[in-house]
């Protein structure tokens, strides 16, 4: 890393933190942001360093020279016995200071510093804390009354960490702790080869292509029409690590094993599927015996979320929902790629239309500027022609992607959804190398353990291991060391395994 990249440029993404308090904003000159109750520009900290520190002064950001407390130890002091909290009272009257005339003083531009050491002054209660109770009202002050803000760059733990505290429910409740582990006993490194299903804003791929950097490849697996890349906005990737991304619909996942080529143009051809009965369901085979469990579809999975606390093995499938399925799984990239295709000629002649009624409007008006109406309608055709465009570059990325998952040269699967993990590991295990691994994350154990069950009788998989993720944090302070006391009570389950060469029996 040069010292220009650590440097905040124009159009970069950069996080703001206060206390606990993390946000992404991108920068632009002149552009004004909402934060904390204030609004005010980033100007200022264009061309500083990361990591820099930065107080809000008359809606601009000014930079600040970090001062370091050098907390002195009671140890070397001696604790303070005469003191003690029995006898205080937390009231309005102890601040003789009212909120009016702190707002005014905030409005005069006194500075942070000065502000706290007049409540200080005008607290009647400071001087009869003790000296852990002191440093806390002190901290609870700054942190209310300080706009200071310190410029970060983003990265997964700090991502995480926003999304955590905004609510753990959407990224599936994976915390920091449980995602370092996901990405270390997949063994994921440069150079690897990874397929990522997961529903967790992106954070599992972005955490991937972090590690990664911009060597290997990363086939991530979406569900819907289209891929949500502005998840990975956030991290500001270069175009070099975004190339690596390959992104391929998860409808499409039973599709794989066919081998019947599909012709999407003159230069590009994938291989899919007339999908049969057999596409429509993973079967594990038991004793002779009994009859065969049925495992879901990865396409009825997906269907209804409900299925994520659901596992129930037995399916019955009926035929009429088969065979909609079917062709709609077939015709998928064909029809993406002919719409797009169509689009894409529909606008051309709206262009040239508009550009012919310009031309004559210009005549009649004697060159005077076209007027609203035209200038929507050439909006219009734009924003088709760029959808047109997006949807036949999104038909050749799925078939680049069919094409590194067909070569089975997988280093790596992890799985972190919020559907039910079975279908999906079982779908896709066969694809990965031997002796590599695959790591599945889910926030409800009895999910995991119907997917232990069923890779079990797989057979192709060794060194079975289902753990709970525990993390205890700690507040660490001159004698007042201890854990912290609002922490969340589970990080999520992991379940991980190593592939090996199936044998014919």
């Amino acid at each position: 890393m040069t010292s220009t990249d650590n440097l905040v440029k124009d159009g970069d993404r950069v996080m703001l933190k206060k206390g606990d308090n993390l946000r992404v904003f991108q920068v632009h000159k002149g552009r004004e942001i909402f934060l904390e109750k204030m609004k005010f520009k980033l100007d200022g900290i264009i061309g500083e360093t990361y990591g820099s520190l930065f107080e809000v002064k008359d809606g601009e950001m000014v930079k600040i020279v970090r001062q370091i407390e050098n907390e002195t130890s009671t140890d070397d002091k001696g604790i303070d016995t005469e003191k003690d909290n029995r006898h205080l009272l937390d009231q309005d009257s102890n601040q003789k200071l009212k909120q009016e005339e702190i707002e005014q003083m905030k409005k005069d531009g006194i500075s942070g510093a000065h502000l706290i050491d007049q409540l200080i002054e005008n607290s009647a209660t400071f001087q009869s804390k003790t000296e852990f109770s002191q440093a806390k009202w002190v901290k609870k002050k700054k942190k209310k009354h300080l706009n200071q803000f310190t410029v970060l760059r983003p990265s997964t733990r700090l991502l995480c960490e926003m999304h955590w505290s905004k609510g753990p429910s959407r990224i599936c409740n994976l915390r920091i702790d449980s995602l370092s582990q996901m990405l270390t006993m997949g063994n994921i490194r440069a150079g690897s080869t990874v397929m990522v299903v997961e529903s967790c804003l992106g954070l599992v791929t972005g955490a991937v292509l972090e590690r990664l950097g911009g060597f290997g490849k990363v086939i991530s697996f979406y569900h819907g029409d289209s891929p949500m890349k502005c998840n990975l906005d956030n991290y500001d990737f270069s175009k070099e690590i975004m190339d690596t991304l390959y992104n391929y619909p998860l409808e499409l996942v039973n599709s794989l094993k066919h081998k019947t080529e599909l012709r999407v143009n003159d230069d590009v051809s994938m291989e899919t599927a007339d999908l049969t009965d057999e596409s429509k369901c993973i079967k594990v085979e038991q004793d002779k015996d009994k009859s065969d469990n049925i495992v879901p579809s990865v396409e009825n999975v997906i269907k209804d979320s409900n299925v994520v606390i659901d596992t129930k093995a037995d399916v019955e499938m009926e035929s009429e929902s088969k065979n909609e399925s079917e062709s709609k799984t077939e015709t998928r990239t064909e029809s993406d790629l002919a719409e797009g295709e169509g689009q894409l000629k529909v606008a051309d002649r709206s262009v040239e239309k508009t550009d012919n009624r310009e031309g004559d409007c210009e005549q009649k008006t004697g060159g005077k500027r076209r007027g609203k109406k035209w200038n929507k309608r050439d909006n219009k055709v734009k924003k088709t022609k760029e959808r047109a465009e997006a949807k036949i570059l999104r038909a050749k990325e799925i078939v680049d992607a069919r094409r590194i998952i067909q070569e089975k040269n997988v280093d790596c699967l992890i799985v972190a959804t919020k559907f039910h993990p079975t279908p999906i590991v079982l779908a896709l295990v066969d694809y990965v190398n031997p002796s590599r691994q695959i790591v599945v994350y889910s926030q409800f154990k009895e999910a995991l353990e119907d997917c232990y069950v069923y890779l079990r009788e797989h057979k192709g998989l060794v060194n079975y291991r289902l753990t709970e993720t525990w993390l205890r944090e700690y507040q660490v302070l001159p004698n007042r060391t201890h854990p912290v006391i609002q922490m969340s009570g589970t990080g999520g389950y992991v379940l991980t395994a190593t592939t090996v060469v199936k044998s014919p029996n």
